[in-house]
């Protein structure tokens, strides 16, 4: 790669033997680094990232075969990549690795005992994961002086010592969290005699550490005047080596502690004056401060972070040109490409909820099978007749499990440590019409002076346990009020040892249930010892019923420990589904606000991983998106994509846009009429009628566009509002703008704000050339690609239009709901200020409001004043051509509010 004048600074580095690796070659000219993230301006998916570049490879080092190689066995497939930019302020990089840190020792300027104002300018990766900030803090000798850290809810909080002791640890939180995402400025303050007998902790927050501060949530208000010990800690950043959190993973802006509240600085670290790459360094309070582990002072930006799956040899034909071009992803692709089902809710609850489980056959074999294969390392659950495999689909937690059919199924349990407690769990569906009378469903086989437990079944849909001794001797024969016929339950039998007796407990459970049914008891001088074989309908008897995922474990634990995965996960936000996925399956994600105030989901089926997070993003109608900066994931749930400020504002006229600036207007996406099913249930349609993109013939509307789609939520009452917001989404009537380019190198100024924004950031043109609408231009990111060469930098992101996510909020006293067939009552001149309309259906124009700004035929008009009525025929009082239009108006046309307000779905 050339880049002789290197006047982006621009880093393409390799993760090779444990360290990112430098192999940017500035004395080589061929092509350019590109960079493409997030969807098409029509998508409705994220693509995965992509990052092509051709490195120079004449010592054959980007061979992964060549021995002789200096990378030889360290590169191949899914090498980590990333690209990264020099600009902006410089920052500490902290990558969340114990010893990460900044330090400087203990001085006497920072032995602070009174009031103390400590001030952390930050952007971490997750603003919600537990995490430590900075501190004053060492346990050896009891020197704990004070602390400053992030709970995982997002909640600031901070500790002190009046000693340095652990018994007199004091702590304070804020009682609201911050935002999930993004730099910002974090202060306490602690007032150690609030002069009413106490003491006072109160939290703040701000863009950056220059302010302005904004108050976070109540103080916390403590009884008793206290004072922070005089410690010999050093003062730390990033990791406090002695708690127990995490250090923070991302960057620190700056830090500023005073003694007293607003009162002497006496440490402020401002990396943005500390020379990149540097060691050590001194702060303009005197204190001397030392980087430790992974932590540096760096100025880059990350771009791109992916994997390369290929390492491709080229040359010419005249051998001297040796290249390897190379094309990176974002980690979709790898978990896109070759993935398989993830398996049913029931079963990863099962493998994850494992305390002290021993043996699990999950019965979810297909038709076919010889036998039921364990879901751990012991034998297989042997069949002795035909029972009818994966025949029985009800149970939404499950894939298809086994009606029993006359078979009789036997378990073998490998041997175990005895714990004196037992729980043995298993699917039952007993058909609604009954089963078998006094047909054993389940026997227990062991060691202990019990050497038969078995749950029989009663043809009223009671279920008895029964015990026998060595001699085989009923010895316990207990009835339960329990009413199984037609019902889908997970059945739990639980025997523990309690001294010389066995207490014992069975218990069922309804998927979405707040309650289950039991029976328990205690069945004296007697015990249980390892069980070996759990049958399954001995000497097969029962013909209808279905039995699957029978587990064994030596921890009784409550029934509910697996409640959410027997119902499915059903109800559970699409938000917090995608987290739980990203979480089980060890997928970094990076968390924000609003993932609880998502969609509510139906059942997670089994699928794969992508294919159940594309379903939770659809029903939610957010956006997934690879993160930029490390490998993983996130999500902008819908409800922050509403009434977004601009994360980045243009100006056309002062060349910030590159051409060419190209509108577009077609029916691409246009929807006009729409079905949404509800994944195992009903279905709704919404049809826009009136309008210019309404199901109307031309040139009322533009005929009918259908469209069908199908979502996995909660119930089908949350259908209608769900069809009517994608109508709304598909019938925007406006032009939309899918490429708007900057040029980076023409526009340095721009390059903090523009490289902020990413998939779901809004962004503004103002001042278009006068042949567009005057109206300043406003889109949504859905992608972007970027271009990096020798003598430029630019990026080019695909794009939407962003007002139907201008919605209504409760307490917005501007959003105003206005006539939709209201036109002008006689013609105007381009300077008329009293206008006659006429709404023929009402409501009438309110007399009492006014400020607000109407359309009429494109120009647009503040109502100053609105006259009363003469029948349906109104006057408003208006200012023309806010919007620079100045035209006449012919009588006939629409008079529509400027802005109205949107129901958010």
């Amino acid at each position: 790669m050339a880049f002789p004048s290197d006047p982006l600074g621009l880093l393409v580095e390799l993760y090779i033997d444990g360290s990112w690796t430098d192999v940017t070659d500035r004395s080589y000219v061929r092509n350019e680094v590109t960079v493409s993230r997030g969807r098409s301006d029509e998508g409705t998916s994220t693509d995965p990232g992509k990052c092509t570049a051709t490195l120079n490879n004449r010592g054959g080092r980007f061979s992964p075969r060549n021995p002789s190689g200096p990378y030889y066995g360290q590169i191949g497939r899914n090498t980590p990549i990333r690209v990264s930019v020099q600009t902006g302020d410089a920052y500490l990089y902290l990558d969340g690795q114990t010893s990460d840190q900044m330090t400087t020792p203990d001085a006497s300027g920072l032995d602070i005992v009174g009031d103390i104002d400590v001030r952390v300018d930050a952007e971490p990766y997750d603003w919600r994961t537990a995490v430590e900030l900075c501190g004053k803090y060492e346990t050896t000798g009891n020197q704990r002086s004070w602390s400053f850290w992030v709970t995982q809810f997002g909640r600031i909080g901070c500790s002190w010592s009046p000693d340095g002791t652990f018994a007199s640890v004091l702590n304070g939180q804020s009682t609201e969290s911050v935002p999930a995402i993004g730099r910002l400025a974090v202060r306490f303050t602690l007032d150690v005699n609030n002069g009413s007998g106490g003491n006072t902790v109160t939290f703040y927050t701000a863009p950056t550490i220059n302010g302005p501060w904004t108050q976070l949530g109540d103080p916390s208000v403590l009884v008793g005047t206290t004072s922070i010990h005089s410690g010999s800690a050093p003062l730390e950043v990033g990791d406090v080596a002695d708690l127990a959190d995490p250090p923070i993973t991302g960057r620190i802006y700056a830090v500023e502690v005073r003694n007293g509240i607003n009162g002497t600085t006496v440490a402020n670290p401002t990396l943005s004056a500390v020379t990149i790459g540097a060691s050590s360094f001194t702060d303009a309070a005197g204190n001397t401060w030392t980087l430790v582990g992974n932590s540096e002072v760096t100025d880059r930006r990350v771009r791109f972070c992916g994997e390369v799956s290929a390492w491709p040899p080229r040359w010419d034909v005249s051998e001297e040109d040796v290249y390897t071009p190379i094309e990176a992803a974002g980690v979709m692709r790898r978990l896109t490409q070759g993935a398989k089902s993830i398996g049913s809710a029931l079963y990863r609850g099962r493998l994850r909820s494992s305390v002290g489980l021993v043996a699990y056959w999950p019965m979810e074999d297909p038709d076919g099978s010889t036998a039921l294969a364990p879901a751990l390392n012991h034998p297989a659950m042997t069949i002795i007749g035909s029972p009818e495999l994966a025949a029985f689909d009800e149970f939404a937690a499950s894939s298809p499990i086994p009606t029993l059919n006359g078979a009789e199924l036997r378990g073998r349990l490998p041997a175990y440590t005895v714990t004196g407690q037992t729980q043995v769990r298993c699917l039952l569906a007993v058909p609604a019409g009954g089963g078998e009378n006094n047909e054993v469903l389940i026997a227990l086989y062991g060691s202990g002076s019990i050497r038969r437990w078995e749950v029989l079944y009663g043809n009223t849909g009671a279920l008895t346990l029964r015990a026998y001794n060595s001699a085989g001797t009923e010895v316990l024969s207990s009835p339960g009020a329990f009413a199984v016929n037609g019902e889908l339950l997970m059945l739990s039998i639980e025997l523990s040892q309690d001294g010389a007796d066995v207490d014992y407990n069975v218990v069922t459970l309804e998927p979405g249930a707040g309650s289950g049914s039991s029976l328990s008891g205690t069945l004296s001088s007697n015990t249980v010892g390892p069980l070996d074989t759990v049958v399954i309908s001995p000497s097969g008897g029962i013909a209808d019923t279905a039995i699957g995922h029978v587990s064994v474990q030596t921890s009784i634990t409550s029934i509910f420990d697996l409640a959410d995965e027997l119902d499915a996960w059903t109800g559970e936000a699409a938000g917090e589904r995608i987290k739980r996925l990203c979480d089980e399956e060890g997928v970094v994600f990076q968390l924000v606000d609003g993932l609880d105030d998502t969609a509510a989901m139906g059942p997670q089926l089994p699928a794969t991983l992508m294919e159940l997070l594309q379903e939770a993003a659809e029903a939610d109608g957010g956006i997934l998106y690879e993160l930029r900066e490390r490998l993983g994931l996130g999500y902008t749930p819908r409800v922050n994509l509403y009434n977004q400020a601009a994360t980045a504002a243009l100006d056309y006229d002062e060349g910030h846009i590159s051409p060419p600036l190209e509108p577009v207007e077609d029916d691409e996406g246009v929807r006009n009429d729409i079905t949404l099913t509800r994944k195992g249930g009903s279905s709704a349609r919404a049809v826009l009628e009136e309008g210019p993109l309404s199901v109307q013939s031309p040139p009322a509307g533009i005929g009918r566009y259908d469209g069908q789609d199908s979502i996995s939520i909660e119930n089908d009452l949350q259908l209608p509002d769900q069809a009517w917001w994608r109508l709304h989404l598909a019938t925007v009537d406006e032009e939309r703008y899918p490429r708007i380019t900057v040029d980076l190198a023409a526009n340095p100024s721009l390059a903090d704000d523009v490289m902020a924004l990413d998939s779901g950031h809004r962004l503004t043109i103002d001042n278009p050339p006068a042949w567009l609408p005057p109206a300043t231009i406003s889109q949504l990111v859905a992608g972007y690609s970027e271009q990096f060469h020798p003598y430029g930098w630019s990026i080019a992101y695909n794009c939407v239009p962003y007002s139907p996510y201008m919605v209504a909020t409760y307490d917005d006293s501007t959003a105003r709901y206005g006539p939709v067939d209201t036109v002008l009552d006689d013609g105007i001149d381009s300077t008329t200020t009293s206008v006659d309309i006429d709404t023929p259906t009402g409501p009438l124009w309110d007399t009492a409001e006014s400020g607000y700004d109407v359309l009429i035929g494109g120009e647009r008009m503040t109502v100053s004043a609105v006259g009363s009525a003469t029948g349906t025929v109104q006057t408003l009082t208006v200012i023309r051509s806010v919007n620079g239009v100045t035209k006449s108006h012919s009588a006939g046309a629409a008079v529509v509010l400027a802005d109205p307000a949107i129901y958010a779905l």
